[in-house]
């Protein structure tokens, strides 16, 4: 018959199996003074232990968010009860380097902590553990997996030439600020603008001077407007600009800074000053759109009286007007 002979650990013996675990174990009192603070501390602080016992934890971790971390052991010493904190709640209890600083990109070490009371005989709570996990490597892979999600998204909005919204997802937010004013009935307005005789433009200096163009427009858009409207590339050189909460006479005004400073602008290509007008069409939104296709449709015939009239200008055409 087999025999199973057990194994008494003393005092010593324990403390020294705690210490040489590979996640960091310290203990405290109810002031927050340590009693224990393991090799795998040691090793990622440089704080030895014989310099850390019995020394207030938040003296020998400056870096620790008292109040944070007072509020946690007071719930686990009144509810007698574990707490966790995950590190997407908190990055890191104590600030350590990375503890693979050569494979990983981690700036620091991302922890999961779980904050522990010790009970004593009398059922009290006179000393709490606080337990800290080294989950860097699983940190990172979520974070570059959400920063691969990011991209991607951004690479599915956004114009790569003018960094504009594209088409696709311009329209989805003129749907969606379509959809608000049937519920709120706000004014807000459209304005649809074309780089005159661009054709010449691409003729004269080339597809890349185009592209210098729409780059220059592009950027004199983000520069010159309100974050609250939203600005796309429509097409080719066309582009929309959507004016929430404002009337059309506000859209005129914003309108004319925008000429004024393109009159300032020099847009140099290859030593070449490329100087560019524009048109634009100008429709506010009305009761009478049923869909948000018909409002575009609008502001692009507001367009076509602009290139249709001599260009450089902008036209006003609302349901009244039309």
């Amino acid at each position: 018959m087999d025999t199973v002979k057990s194994t008494k650990f003393n005092t010593h013996q324990q403390l020294e199996l705690l210490r040489g675990l590979d996640i960091g174990l310290i203990v405290v009192n109810t002031t927050f003074k340590i009693q224990l603070w393991n090799s795998f501390l040691v090793n990622h602080t440089t704080v030895e232990a014989q310099d850390a016992l019995n020394k207030s934890l938040f003296d020998i971790c400056p870096d620790i968010d008292q109040e944070c971390l007072r509020t946690k052991v007071r719930a686990v010493i009144t509810l007698q009860s574990v707490l966790t904190i995950t590190w997407q709640q908190r990055p890191y209890l104590i600030k350590m380097n990375s503890y693979r600083p050569i494979t990983s990109r981690a700036p620091y070490m991302y922890q999961n902590v779980r904050i522990m009371p010790l009970i004593n005989a009398n059922g009290q709570v006179e000393h709490v553990a606080i337990v800290i996990y080294d989950v860097t490597d699983a940190a990172r892979v979520l974070i570059a997996f959400q920063e691969k999600n990011l991209q991607l998204t951004y690479a599915s909005q956004v114009d790569p030439l003018t960094k504009l919204n594209n088409r696709g997802h311009w329209e989805s937010l003129l749907q969606a600020e379509f959809q608000r004013f049937s519920r709120n009935h706000s004014p807000s307005v459209l304005v649809m603008l074309d780089v005159d005789f661009f054709k010449k433009v691409n003729d004269t200096y080339g597809h890349q001077g185009g592209d210098t163009v729409l780059r220059y427009l592009g950027k004199t858009l983000l520069e010159n407007y309100r974050t609250t409207d939203i600005i796309g590339r429509y097409g080719g050189e066309e582009f929309g600009i959507l004016m929430l909460d404002t009337q059309t006479e506000q859209a005129e005004i914003l309108i004319g800074k925008l000429v004024r400073t393109l009159e300032k602008s020099q847009i140099i290509h290859d030593q070449q000053q490329i100087n560019i007008t524009l048109s634009f069409g100008i429709t506010q939104i009305c009761s009478r759109f049923k869909r948000h296709d018909e409002w575009i449709d609008m502001a692009d015939k507001a367009l076509y009286q602009s290139k249709k009239n001599g260009r450089n200008r902008a036209t006003v055409l609302n349901h009244k007007d039309s």
